[in-house]
């Protein structure tokens, strides 16, 4: 057999031809679609629960809870949260069950809008979900250096951490977590075995816990509300849900595996509604077990590494806990990085962005995933790694408004710029 014949059987296991929409810019070229479908209902699950990463996410922002308000804006948060996270799964299951495509929201925005305005809604919403998915990965890789240099500073109380240490870590992360996204094959694998290992890392965390706690919280603490943030109570209550919304956010994840999964409108609304499942079972859980056994603390730092630090009374306990909590945020940027990759990927498809020719792109054996689209996503994210502090306010200032303010005017242009032109929907 010749290597061209090869080739084209290697192509033909990976590609096919999609007659393209007739005034496409790239009518009679090829669409590039998944025709791998190796991931299952479970492995869908690992993929979604591994970036929503409920309980372990609920460590991670108790600081953000419980100075305003106490454990009943951390528990009555949580349960609210979980209603407004089945809500928004139960909506995800019914559109990805009527339209299963990669692209997600911004095709069933295209398919819902007016004629007239449907193309420009429906990128700026396409673009608005690659960009969120590239800063929540900004997040957790940056999570795991500062939240790893905690350990170090339990040690050593005198370690002081620097900027470029966590510019180091968050860069190295992103090349390794990269890297092991590029391969299809494995990826249905390692959801699963890590869907395993976040369940058992979890369920050992809790029963640790209850079992080393030296105090209890009593009734009447559990439900009273301790706000010292200075905010009113109200006010305080709606920041303090930032933490737990957190917790459920993500949930459109395995919805972009539409082309990678058989059956997709049957098996993705099932992994939607298990993610939930096991968010709400192992969030409701974790935090029993921590604002239960947690007790009168007498310091500001309501940090995950304290918190467990106070409750088991030892270090070597603590840091034992911390580790696989770390381990499973390190693990949850890989998951972003298959969701961030799909969704760039999907878009290459309908010309959404600039050299789209090669972010639609799947390679062959032994990837069978859009390198393209991962290396671009990749490299977007390094841009998201702001210092943790600001030389001009150094524990106030908040990014959040300039940045939605930067991603507005990036979109705006990039429209009128490119996509008014170029974009356009493939109805397959």
């Amino acid at each position: 057999m010749s290597l061209d014949h090869e080739e084209k059987n290697e192509k033909r296991a990976i590609t096919e031809k999609v007659d393209s929409h007739p005034s496409s810019p790239i009518q009679g070229g090829d669409i590039l679609v998944q025709t791998q479908k190796p991931f299952t209902t479970l492995s869908a699950i690992g993929i979604g629960y591994g970036v929503t990463n409920t309980a372990v996410g609920l460590l991670l922002v108790l600081g953000t809870g419980i100075p305003m308000g106490g454990s009943p804006v951390v528990f009555w948060g949580f349960l609210a949260m979980a209603v407004v996270g089945l809500a928004t799964a139960t909506t995800l299951s019914e559109l990805i069950s009527a339209i299963p495509h990669p692209g997600g929201q911004y095709i069933w925005v295209y398919k819902v809008a007016p004629e007239r305005y449907r193309r420009g809604l429906s990128y700026a919403t396409a673009m608005i979900s690659w960009i969120a998915a590239i800063a929540i990965g900004a997040s957790g890789n940056l999570a795991v250096p500062v939240n790893a240099f905690t350990i170090v500073t339990l040690i050593n109380p005198n370690f002081v951490y620097k900027r470029w240490m966590g510019f180091v870590v968050f860069q190295l992360i992103n090349i390794v977590t990269c890297f092991g996204a590029c391969f299809e094959y494995i990826l249905p694998k390692i959801s699963k075995a890590l869907l395993l290992v976040n369940v058992l890392s979890v369920g050992a965390i809790i029963i640790t816990l209850f079992a080393t706690a030296k105090t209890h919280t009593s009734a009447k603490d559990f439900f009273k509300v301790t706000n010292i943030s200075g905010w009113p109570n109200g006010v305080a209550f709606l920041i303090g849900l930032n933490g737990s919304n957190w917790c459920f956010s993500c949930l459109d994840v395995a919805t972009h595996l539409a082309e990678e999964i058989p059956s997709p409108s049957t098996n993705i609304p099932k992994a939607l509604i298990w993610t939930i499942v096991i968010a709400f079972s192992s969030g409701l859980l974790m935090i029993l077990a921590v604002l239960v056994n947690i007790g009168p603390i007498n310091t500001p730092d309501y940090s995950g590494l304290t918190v467990l630090h106070h409750i088991t009374g030892s270090k070597a306990a603590a840091i034992g806990l911390w580790v696989p909590v770390l381990f499973l945020v390190f693990a949850s940027v890989w998951s972003i990085q298959t969701w961030q990759s799909r969704l760039a990927w999907s878009l290459s498809r309908e010309s959404g962005f600039p050299l789209h020719r090669y972010f639609s792109k799947v390679f062959p054996k032994p990837f069978y995933t859009p390198i393209w689209s991962l290396i671009g996503s990749a490299i977007a994210l390094v841009f998201y790694c702001f210092p943790v502090y600001s030389e001009v306010i150094p524990s106030q200032m908040n990014y959040v408004s300039p940045v939605l303010l930067v991603v507005a005017i990036f979109i705006t242009s990039l429209w009128f710029l490119y996509a008014k032109k170029h974009y356009h929907v493939i109805e397959m």
